[in-house]
């Protein structure tokens, strides 16, 4: 990490010194990371290497979503590039399990976020759009939807995600429930809370 000029380590949790987290990484230091680590190194075999490439194949994504401009036919390569990385990260184990012979997976289907979803469905028709109207998604910033995220994640439970949270559902499963019950309570106007007032009975 530090040929990399990153400062990254694991510490234990003052609260819990059973347990351990690890530094938060900024965008920059995150950039490096997809761009140079050598995750290959670290993760033995053919699943390492392939989880190397996929990192720096997501970093090629999304350097071509910072473009100024880009033509019809890159917006369809992109397309290409983007199902098939995600194809890629949920690729299941082949062969015979527990043998020699067996090439393990990368990720389950289930480790595939609404995130990598948005990247293959939705990004390059949105790409078309502003291509129409001259611009690109360069001139605009998702930090305030991570914004709404954080607050939701902290709301809901009090804490970070960091490690994917303690809870047997996906985080992003229970932040859905919640938003869309708040859409329901806000559609057939129901109150989001509910005043309770004490009855003093005389005798």
């Amino acid at each position: 990490m530090s040929e990399l000029n990153i400062h990254f380590e694991f510490y234990r949790n003052n609260s819990s010194r059973s347990s351990w987290s690890w530094t938060s990484l900024m965008g920059p230091d995150k950039k490096k990371m997809l761009q140079y680590f050598p995750v290959s190194e670290f993760i033995s075999g053919v699943r390492g290497i392939i989880i190397e490439n996929l990192w720096k194949e997501f970093y090629q994504l999304y350097e071509f979503m910072r473009k100024p401009n880009y033509t019809e036919e890159e917006i369809l390569t992109f397309e290409n590039n983007a199902k098939n990385w995600v194809k890629t990260f949920s690729q299941p184990a082949r062969g015979q399990i527990n043998t020699a012979t067996v090439i393990l997976g990368i990720y389950r289907e289930k480790d595939v976020t609404p995130y990598m979803h948005m990247l293959t469905m939705h990004i390059p028709f949105f790409m078309r759009q502003l291509k129409e109207k001259n611009l690109a998604f360069r001139l605009f910033s998702t930090s305030s939807i991570e914004k709404k995220n954080h607050c939701q994640v902290r709301l809901f439970f009090g804490g970070t995600t960091m490690g994917g949270g303690k809870k047997n559902k996906p985080v992003v499963y229970d932040i859905l429930v919640y938003e869309n019950r708040k859409i329901f309570y806000l559609i057939n106007d129901i109150p989001n809370e509910i005043t309770y007032k004490n009855i003093n009975i005389c005798e």
